[in-house]
């Protein structure tokens, strides 16, 4: 199995990462890379001055090198994808029928063994003449996955009139910037050694580089990368641009319960609500001139409030927040957080950029941290874990935490988002845990108020389930919990051929404690990391599921199984029922079928497997319209 970096949780304590909720704050401190949700195109893009560009489509723009003492690495441009062990997909970039660079780390460590510090660079073939432009800005669309011990910069190169530039030697991920010129980290927000699920695809970068290249008259732009078997980074859709005169952008924005810790809910049923939310977040004037009178609005339509930030130098950031509390009911809330300033509103050229979405749902019965079909189409970003992401198909384990507020949470069932890549006859194995308990890399469900054990039986996915990209699984009881933080855990169960995908939702950074993984790291002992996402395990509160209909259903054995030639159904029925049994494959055709009728007591139904081919199939037996559903695996 790939390493995994190791995050330490030897010393836990949850805690409020908007703790700190005064008056709006300017942090002074330059703030020259920004980082937008959408990489498409925008009427304004096309009014801006470009002064170079490359779609990629011409190879020779760019010359490709490497540290040959380090590593033997090379990024290579084309329609080219990964090929590593774990590769990422394409990069959805704009022109991307027309190429694209890409370094990929996961199939030259996977080569190579995995122990160089690679140092790999992309460079302009020949300079820019900046001499007309004071402020210039690099634009570019990336689409990056991070996994251990890496960082990729932006380095800017100054000729001497005769084509000569002194480069920075030897840049690692661990590399104090501020010791050199015209370095830039791409992705200011990951440390060098946090293992990510991957960047928006794509996103786009700008990064000012006034300070270094403006008014020179010999500029190369370079990408370098230095990291030990990452995975992949895609480049693609480069311009140097003149910088915005006004342009203040809205950098993210928030809306969390105050007793959240941090984690932002896309769904949460009326009674699971806070009595107050903290609102917040970032403003960057991205342009060149200062800007005043600068606010922020967050408009939720029912209810909104502004934050004034005042005056706010160009290249610096402000932060705002606030502690509301808004009337919710049911219903959809779409959040828009929008900032301007006497200078900039909203007829202003680069207005795009001045808006942050924030969406999230009021249900009856569905709590979950994912976003999946709340958040505006255009700003979602999905992945997937799952059974074949680490490991052995039985040895991951993935959890996201939940906050219950009342003295007793009833839970019926948990519902699993699954990406297409699932393939039905897989698995699911649901429970609770303590959280102090899963820190320390346990695995224990907990015991609810009644007594009962908090963990449901194994769920077989079956192609209904994959056509409709979820599955509800649910407790054999109705689980009572106190109030209090828990991780809702998952086992996806892969049987060679059926593997199980479950999404992951990577449109909003969560705090690194919502959404967990649990797997054996290289010596073979059960360790949790950080997702940093929130994947699609959702709670079904209430009885909402209908526990009346669940212990109607009766569960069944089937022996032999694995089977060669014959197996048999075997159940008990306490009254008389009425009762059918079929078996289809795994793309729901019925090979085998049964009529009953009213029947009690024992019950063996042989079925002939003979004919059928090897594989998974699943076993539907119908009481009184209640299906239980179990696996027969058939072996020749």
């Amino acid at each position: 199995m790939k390493k995994i970096y190791l995050l330490s949780f030897a010393s836990v304590a949850l805690f409020n990462v908007y703790g700190q909720k005064a008056k709006p704050s300017i942090v002074e401190k330059r703030s020259d890379i920004r980082i937008e949700k959408s990489a498409k195109p925008t009427k304004e893009d096309y009014e801006k001055i470009t002064i170079w560009e490359s779609n990629f489509s011409d190879a020779t723009d760019w010359d490709i090198d490497h540290d040959a003492a380090d590593c033997s690495l090379d990024f290579e441009i084309g329609q080219v994808s990964c090929q590593g062990s774990y590769p990422i997909a394409d990069i959805n970039s704009t022109t991307a029928s027309n190429g694209w660079a890409i370094l990929d780390s996961d199939f030259y460590g996977g080569e190579e063994g995995g122990t160089d510090v690679e140092d790999s660079w992309l460079t302009m073939a020949v300079p820019v003449d900046l001499t007309a432009y004071p402020n210039v800005v690099v634009e570019f669309e990336t689409f990056y996955r991070a996994f251990n011990f890496e960082k990729p910069y932006l380095v800017v190169g100054i000729g001497d009139g005769m084509g000569n530039v002194t480069w920075p030697t030897d840049l690692n991920p661990q590399s104090d910037l501020t010791t050199y010129t015209g370095v830039y980290d791409i992705f200011p927000e990951r440390n060098y050694n946090e293992q990510t699920s991957g960047t928006e695809n794509p996103r786009k970068v700008r990064i000012n580089i006034s300070a270094i290249a403006g008014g020179q008259s010999e500029v190369y732009i370079r990408f370098n990368w230095t990291g030990t078997w990452g995975y992949a980074w895609f480049i693609d859709d480069f311009k140097i641009i003149e910088q915005p005169q006004d342009d203040l952008e809205s950098n993210y924005a928030y809306f969390v319960g105050t007793n959240n810790e941090g984690i932002e809910y896309g769904r949460t049923p009326v009674d699971q609500l806070d009595d107050s939310y903290d609102l917040g977040g970032e403003v960057l004037n991205f342009g060149v001139n200062n800007q005043t009178a600068v606010s922020v609005t967050a408009n939720y339509g029912s209810f909104s409030y502004t934050y004034p930030i005042g005056d706010l130098a160009s290249g610096v950031t402000a932060t705002y927040s606030g502690t509301e509390t808004p009337a919710l009911a049911l219903g959809a809330y779409d959040g828009t957080f929008t900032v301007t300033s006497a200078a900039e509103t909203s007829s202003s050229p680069d207005f795009y950029n001045n808006v942050s979405n924030r969406s999230f749902d009021v249900t009856e019965d569905i709590y979950s941290q994912d976003g999946i079909g709340v958040h505006p189409a255009g700003d979602q970003a999905t992945s997937s874990l799952g059974s074949d992401s680490f490991g052995e198909p039985t040895d991951t384990y993935l959890a996201s935490m939940y906050h219950l507020k009342n003295a007793t949470n009833e839970i019926s069932a948990v519902q699993v988002g699954l990406s297409s890549a699932t393939v039905a006859g897989g698995e699911l194995l649901v429970f609770f845990v303590d959280t102090a308990d899963f820190f320390a890399d346990g695995l224990t469900p907990i015991v609810d108020i009644n007594g009962d054990q908090a963990q449901t039986g194994y769920h077989v996915i079956t192609p209904d389930e994959v056509a409709a990209g979820r599955a509800t699984v649910p407790f054999d009881a109705l689980i009572e919990l106190p109030a209090g933080a828990y991780f809702a855990v998952v086992q996806p169960i892969n049987y060679g051929t059926t593997p199980v995908r479950i999404l992951d939702d990577q449109t909003i950074a969560q705090p690194w404690y919502a959404s967990m993984i649990n797997t054996l790291d290289d010596q073979g002992n059960p360790t949790s990391y950080s997702n940093g996402n929130a994947m699609a395990i959702r709670l079904i509160t209430g009885n909402q599921v209908g526990v009346e209909e669940i212990e109607n259903t009766v569960s069944f054995s089937i022996y032999p199984n694995p089977s060669v030639e014959q197996t048999a159904v075997s159940f008990e029925l306490a009254n008389q029922s009425l009762v059918s049994i079929n078996v289809t494959d795994l793309s729901g055709k019925v090979v085998f079928a049964q009529e009953l009728g009213t029947v009690s007591g024992m019950q063996n139904v042989n079925i002939n497997t003979e004919a059928l081919n090897s594989g998974v199939y699943m076993v539907n037996l119908s009481i009184d319209g209640a299906v239980s559903t179990e696996k027969l695996v058939v072996k020749k």
